[in-house]
């Protein structure tokens, strides 16, 4: 018998009562609402198992609405990156960067840390949730593909990817406990090699650098001195070459400002009781409280305090263990 712990959506016999279940399963992930003219009777599914590194499943969803605010971000406190490989339907994805239309054979990717909102059809699915930490260690700037839309059946590694990840999903209850480190490790790997440049792309020697100085921006964001001369000094690139790598991002200044103020976010809505405000602006690189409150509602629309005070909110649902938000939390243990 499996060890694998595994999340299935149960949908209630009473069709009246499946858009508001529906959506509170969903609940840890997504804010969704359910389209008036959704197929209530399809099958609708959503099953995850828990492989200790990652989260790996399938979805069969009704047409809906996705939502993911700030407000929810700062209550959960998570950093992961969230793959669906569409195996049918299409949806339309608002992210930071823009608007782009998702459709079977392709990967969306949502970076859990940033907003985002899906109008989408009825949809299936494979999802992958890997903890950020597993994926920069060979990405530059992941966070960069968010809401963005790649083809995976005419791309053969990510097309190897895809059918790994189905495979594993469709035999995890047979897997058992002891193989898990294996499985999901593995399924990390695949998913960093689906956003591996290709021969005609950047430089790998550039590649190489922004990982490396991706890797060291995000050990040292505590300190003030953190910026393009303290980079310069450490890795011995020019300033050219490092605002080459960093173009992309708006600029190597911005890319340190916005991973600092994802990391505070993490940092407000974390566990273990409510953090001062200014320990938080130390722990991210901000000189001072008041420059960190500013910089923290002029990218998210609130105040720090705010973003608290979400995160003391008491989970919503019936009353039973939200298990997804839980197992979410884990993966950044």
């Amino acid at each position: 018998m499996s060890e694998i712990q595994c999340d299935q959506y149960n949908p209630p016999e009473d069709p009246d009562l499946r858009a508001e279940s529906w959506c509170e399963h969903l609940a840890p992930v997504f804010e969704a609402e359910v389209a008036r003219d959704a197929d209530l009777s399809a099958p609708m599914a959503l099953k995850t198992y828990h492989l200790g590194e990652v989260l790996l499943g399938a979805v069969s969803a009704p047409a809906q609405r996705l939502k993911r605010s700030a407000r929810t971000i700062a209550r959960q406190g998570i950093d992961h990156i969230l793959l669906q490989f569409y195996t049918a339907g299409q949806s339309r994805v608002q992210g930071t960067a823009g608007e782009a239309e998702i459709k079977a054979s392709q990967i969306v990717v949502f970076d859990l840390s940033q907003p985002v909102i899906s109008e989408a059809g009825a949809v299936c699915a494979t999802n992958i949730m890997v903890p950020r930490k597993l994926l920069a260690d060979q990405i530059g700037t992941i966070e960069n593909l968010h809401g963005r839309a790649l083809d995976f059946r005419a791309h053969p590694v990510r097309q190897l990817s895809y059918t790994y990840l189905a495979g594993l999903t469709a035999s995890a209850d047979s897997a058992e406990a002891h193989q898990l480190r294996y499985l999901s490790g593995a399924a990390a790997d695949l998913c960093a090699a689906c956003f591996q440049p290709d021969a005609n792309q950047a430089p790998a020697v550039d590649q190489l650098n922004k990982i490396a100085v991706c890797q060291y921006i995000e050990q040292e964001l505590a300190q003030v001195s953190l910026g393009v001369d303290a980079l310069i000094a450490q890795f011995g690139l020019s300033r050219a070459t490092l605002y080459r790598l960093f173009d992309a991002d708006g600029g190597v200044a911005s890319y340190i400002r916005e991973r600092r103020l994802l990391r505070a976010m993490k940092l407000l809505g974390a566990s273990g009781g409510r953090p001062r405000i200014s320990t938080v602006a130390y722990a991210t690189g901000f000189s001072d409280e008041k420059t960190f409150s500013r910089a923290f509602r002029r990218r998210f629309g609130f105040l720090p305090r705010e973003a608290v005070a979400e995160s003391l909110i008491p989970r919503a649902g019936n009353g039973s263990p939200q298990i997804l938000l839980d197992w979410m939390k884990s993966l950044s243990a």
